[in-house]
């Protein structure tokens, strides 16, 4: 995929357009955090990113992913105009990682910044990693079997 439709992708602000043809996984690793950041590359998105940025943090890391085993989303700050990231671009960013990636680079949303439901919702837009915080007692597996997945401890 070329930097310039990655941008398109993007700009059409449509994460069921972009998640068109991936399949959700049939399982997802899962871990307590904070996790081991050795072979975890971060894709900022959000609040302060522009889509160029975003596009080319993916290329830089689908061009040369062999020591990368997962991608962190990480979402912008909050400011006064507008929240880190929207619902619908976490969705989306998902999705275009995913396109872009790798089969064998997980994607990881963030589960501090978005919370277990959308994290769940992620992995029907190409997700397929959680890091659950240390202290959250959320049943992965239960969240994994709703949405017809099983989860898998790391």
């Amino acid at each position: 995929m070329t930097r310039e439709q990655i941008i398109a992708m993007l700009d059409a602000r449509d994460p069921f357009a972009a998640a068109q043809g991936i399949a959700p996984p049939q399982q997802v690793t899962w871990m307590r955090g904070p996790a081991d950041p050795e072979g975890v590359a971060t894709v900022p998105y959000g609040a302060g990113t522009t889509h160029a940025q975003i596009a080319d943090r993916l290329i830089e890391i689908a061009a040369d992913c062999t020591a990368v085993r997962a991608v962190q989303l990480v979402p912008g700050d909050d400011g006064p105009e507008r929240p880190g990231s929207w619902g619908v671009e976490d969705l989306l960013v998902t999705a275009v990682a995913r396109r872009v990636l790798p089969a064998s680079v997980a994607i990881r949303p963030d589960w501090e910044t978005l919370g277990a439901p959308a994290c769940q919702v992620a992995l029907a837009f190409g997700a397929g990693e959680w890091v659950i915080p240390t202290g959250d007692d959320t049943d992965p597996q239960h969240l994994a079997e709703a949405v017809g997945a099983r989860a898998v401890a790391a």
